[in-house]
């Protein structure tokens, strides 16, 4: 059962050290800038000890700047799980997916559904996720065609990954390498606002659903009861209050 972010205890608050945030829909709701609150929240995270990291279905190029805009510590994972730094000053890591599966399958579909089938701006910019627009299919359509890939809705977009990858996966694969490698999952919190943040919800269990009243019904279903705390307020609105609440009760005697 998902309860309040209030419900989060001085205890638990003094527990966690890692926070890995979405982007989209969890931090902001457009373009490439946070607002003036959601940078003060993560620098207060900062300083009181808590390192913050990035997992986003967004590629590098429009990570990176964000984190090093913000001054952020922590991991920076891009493109739903498929690449992976792990400070934004360090190579990347090998996680060795594949893009071309996803390529393949995106090739079908421009033959079969032509002009309905449009690549995301970004896709140039994008190493292993495929991301893409399909204009007026169901995604049932869609589906039946997957194969060695799964097809991912952020809300936002579509997204064609290596099957078996995920947000929540390969931060798992990277945790013992982070800071000083001895962060164990239960002293991480994770924020997520969509389906794509599903596997970080599932495999961490100190899990913060953000409110994004963007999404239809069908995207929200899958979320329901999954995190384990979920923000009264929407968007950057709503981070700001779970991470100022946190770092209040991370300093509750």
């Amino acid at each position: 059962m998902t309860k309040s972010f209030l419900k989060i205890t001085p205890k638990l608050a003094r527990q966690i050290r890692l926070v890995i945030a979405d982007v989209d829909g969890t931090l902001l709701c457009d373009g490439d800038t946070v607002s003036e609150a959601v940078a003060q929240s993560i620098r207060s995270l900062e300083r009181c000890g808590i390192m913050v990291g990035f997992d986003s279905g967004r590629p590098l190029t429009r990570l990176e700047p964000l984190a090093n805009a913000l001054k952020t510590s922590g991991p920076v994972i891009a493109e739903n799980g498929c690449v992976a730094k792990l400070t934004k000053e360090s190579g990347l890591y090998d996680l060795g997916y594949s893009r071309q599966p996803a390529l393949k399958i995106l090739n079908q579909f421009k033959a079969e559904f032509k002009s309905a089938i449009r690549e995301a701006p970004d896709f140039k910019d994008r190493l292993i996720d495929v991301g893409f627009f399909a204009d007026n299919i169901p995604m049932e359509e869609l589906t039946q065609q997957l194969q060695g890939v799964q097809l991912l809705d952020s809300g936002y977009m579509l997204h064609m990954i290596q099957e078996g990858v995920s947000k929540g996966k390969s931060l798992k694969r990277i945790l013992g390498l982070i800071g000083d490698g001895t962060i164990q999952p239960d002293e991480v919190m994770v924020f997520g606002d969509s389906a794509t943040d599903v596997s970080l919800f599932t495999e961490f269990e100190n899990s913060v659903l953000i409110v994004n009243p963007r999404l239809t019904k069908p995207q929200t279903d899958c979320l329901r009861s999954i995190p384990k705390f979920k923000s009264a307020l929407a968007f950057g609105e709503g981070f700001v209050e779970v991470a100022d609440f946190l770092v209040k009760q991370r300093l509750t005697t």
